[in-house]
């Protein structure tokens, strides 16, 4: 099977026909996605000399990713290439975690919306772990809010949000999520 580095033209196509292959072979029934739409910016990609315009897109009920920006977005985040492949095809939330907390991701928008495990941009979402609460915010960030790291970003994350043991998220059944997220993996260079 080809790999394509992550978010390349070709990468993005290949996503795009695996989702829609297993979206009309039934394997998204019963899905049930938290609707988002976040724009990404990432930074350091090793096929681009610029930051590359990206989204992910739940709120049609199924998962569509693709290059350039959604008008509107629920939440944008900017962040490094290695950053986000870590995040979108290896689902490790450790990595992500210390980046976040180190300053290398910056989120403008509802943050609770990024970091719900339903959403269906998680390849998986770790047992039992739910977005951590600001203190005084009623939940996980707000619509309008951008947090860039320490001393801005969600406060009592301690949970397990480093949880390697990671259950399959994507709103889908176990077995599905899993069969996914192997998917996007073995099309990733």
């Amino acid at each position: 099977m080809p790999k394509y580095p992550f978010l390349s033209d070709e990468w993005v196509a290949e996503a795009q026909r695996i989702y829609a292959e297993v979206e009309a072979s039934g394997g998204l029934a019963g899905a049930s996605f938290s609707p988002v739409r976040v724009n990404l910016v990432i930074s350091d990609a090793p096929f681009s000399d610029r930051p590359i315009d990206a989204h992910v897109d739940t709120s049609s009920g199924g998962v569509a990713i693709s290059t350039g920006h959604l008008p509107g977005p629920d939440v944008t985040v900017s962040m490094g290439y290695g950053t986000a492949r870590a995040l979108f095809v290896a689902g490790d939330v450790q990595t992500v975690m210390q980046a976040f907390l180190g300053g290398r991701i910056r989120i403008d928008g509802d943050l609770s919306k990024l970091l719900d495990p339903r959403s269906g941009i998680w390849p998986a979402a770790p047992t039992g772990w739910a977005p951590p609460a600001r203190p005084g915010a009623g939940g996980a960030g707000g619509a309008g809010e951008s947090f860039s790291g320490p001393g801005e970003g969600p406060q009592g994350a301690s949970g397990n949000g480093g949880d390697r043991g990671a259950q399959p998220g994507l709103g889908l059944p176990g077995v599905q999520a899993l069969a996914l997220a192997t998917r996007l993996k073995e099309i990733t260079e």
